[in-house]
């Protein structure tokens, strides 16, 4: 394998996949998160840009009462097809991490929070024949990515005058893909001995974020966010080798509360990932497109007294991905979610869960699945 391979893969196909986590992951800087604790994935996210534990909106920062930890886990179970045939695959990420705190009579909340800004961890493999000094020769050759990009958020949200909130964040995003070549002959008795190559991709970048929550009433509020990401600068070995522009993005939300027991909310997320298209062209890649990802859902609690104690969450999203598989193909998400929660040792404990049924497709490649979520807070 020559070393220009090993540079993000982008000029590799799912085509020829045996075995891999998400295929879907497999170009541009992979599949992107979605900077959500498992509550608002409940939801299908619809409460994303209003959750104090998700990481979309810092002015959702004001809701914070008391120190708050939450660790988010998901483990994925997925079927994969395309035209080299089916598999069944096993994802385990830890894609959330928020802590956050008010600042005491100041109406400001503090907050540092780990998201999942991309994943790309997969196993491509294809077998063949070659000749060899004439003679046929069997092989089998593999490319393995592990690794994404994580953004570290740094953010305060304020109480204004009246019923408005707003935030500002600060943006780390950082990440590496840790990368492997392999070819191995068919006859263990052959005179070739396999090759392996290895390469680590690392990847560094800023971005900045604001947002603005707005009560509109005793039962209805909201929000909106923007959040501009600089380009990000990638390294092979230590070693400058280009830039990927990434995307600005836009934000709307809406909550309504019809009922004591009831709330219904929808949000719309719009990023311009067509930026890093060049980039990734000129890498050998299928490109990037802009992308919208909408989100409804509600939360239903039986004891309005006890909202915390195992209320009834439903929703379901859309999301067009950013980067196709299939040069001029979009690929396209759908899923639907449910989840509860319940807190206990006095309000200072809490464990939220929710399942995850989602549906990926692009031309002849999909894939679909249970994500399963587990969120755990603690407020000492």
């Amino acid at each position: 394998m020559r070393v220009a391979c090993l540079f993000l893969a982008l000029a590799l196909t799912p085509a020829v996949t045996e075995a891999q986590s998400v295929q879907f992951g497999v170009r541009g800087l992979g599949i992107p998160g979605r900077s959500l604790a498992t509550r608002a994935i409940g939801s299908g996210g619809a409460f994303g840009l209003f959750d104090l534990e998700s990481s979309q909106n810092p002015a959702a920062l004001v809701s914070a009462t008391t120190l708050t930890s939450v660790f988010t886990l998901s483990q994925g179970i997925q079927t994969v097809e395309n035209p080299a045939g089916t598999a069944d695959t096993r994802v385990t990420r830890f894609p959330q991490l928020m802590v956050a705190g008010p600042v005491r009579t100041s109406g400001l909340g503090l907050g540092v929070s780990y998201s999942n800004y991309t994943s790309r961890d997969f196993t491509l493999e294809t077998s063949g024949t070659i000749d060899l000094r004439g003679v046929p020769v069997g092989i089998t050759d593999s490319f393995i990515s592990r690794g994404g990009l994580s953004d570290f958020r740094f953010a305060a949200g304020y109480r204004l005058r009246g019923q408005m909130s707003a935030g500002v964040g600060f943006h780390l995003i950082t990440g590496s893909n840790r990368l492997e070549s392999r070819r191995s002959f068919a006859d263990p008795d052959s005179a070739y001995v396999s090759s392996l190559q290895r390469a680590e991709i690392s990847f560094a970048g800023v971005g900045v974020s604001a947002g603005l929550i707005r009560q509109l009433g005793p039962r209805f509020a909201v929000a909106t966010m923007v959040r501009w990401d600089d380009h990000l600068r990638v390294d092979r070995d230590s070693s400058r080798v280009g830039t990927v522009d990434l995307p600005f993005s836009f934000g709307l939300g809406m909550q309504w509360r019809p009922a004591p027991t009831l709330s219904l909310a929808g949000q719309a997320i719009y990023r311009t990932w067509s930026g890093a298209n060049s980039d990734l062209l000129e890498q050998g890649g299928t490109g990037a497109e802009n992308t919208l990802e909408v989100a409804a859902g509600g939360e239903y609690t039986p004891d309005p007294k006890l909202p915390t104690r195992w209320p009834i969450r439903f929703g379901g999203h859309y999301a067009r991905l950013p980067f196709p598989l299939v040069p001029g193909q979009s690929a396209d998400e759908i899923g639907v979610s449910a989840g509860t929660g319940m807190r206990f040792g006095q309000q200072r404990a809490g464990i939220d869960l929710a399942v995850e049924h989602v549906w990926r497709s692009e031309d002849v490649y999909s894939e679909h699945g249970f994500i399963l979520w587990l969120g755990v807070s603690v407020r000492p």
